[in-house]
């Protein structure tokens, strides 16, 4: 063999296994779909914010939505919406954060999303608090 073709073997071997590497490894850090979308705050709730993140990979999704600074609802549910239909009625925390987390790979139900999939969160009276639109 010679050394022109020792080194393409070479080169080839060593490409093959940082793929063999890379490959898992990007599957195994998620890879699918990431979107996120800001959730406004309403006139009743000015300086709330929040956002909404949907990912899907594969059959596998996964929405999260976190709204801040509402303060004022600690210690109270608020519910939370997406395209019309309540999904959860989390607690705020006492920093006035309320959280939604929901994972088709634990089992839980998540909602399909989709371009014009909506997000809301109200307090338990029906106000709004904040809201979105994929």
């Amino acid at each position: 063999m010679s050394s022109k073709t020792r080194i393409i073997t070479t080169l080839v071997v060593g490409a093959v296994a940082a793929l063999s590497i890379a490959v898992p490894l990007a599957v195994a850090q998620g890879g699918g779909t990431r979107t996120q979308i800001a959730l406004h705050p309403s006139a009743v709730f000015p300086n709330a914010s929040g956002k909404a993140v949907s990912t899907v990979n594969g059959t596998e999704r996964e929405l999260q939505i976190e709204v801040e600074n509402i303060q004022a609802l600690a210690g109270k549910h608020v519910n939370v919406f997406v395209n019309g239909v309540r999904l959860a009625s989390p607690v705020v925390g006492s920093l006035g954060v309320a959280r939604v987390n929901r994972d088709t790979a634990k089992g839980q139900f998540v909602p399909s999303i989709h371009a014009g999939s909506t997000v809301r969160v109200r307090t338990l009276a029906g106000a709004l608090i904040v809201s979105g639109t994929f």
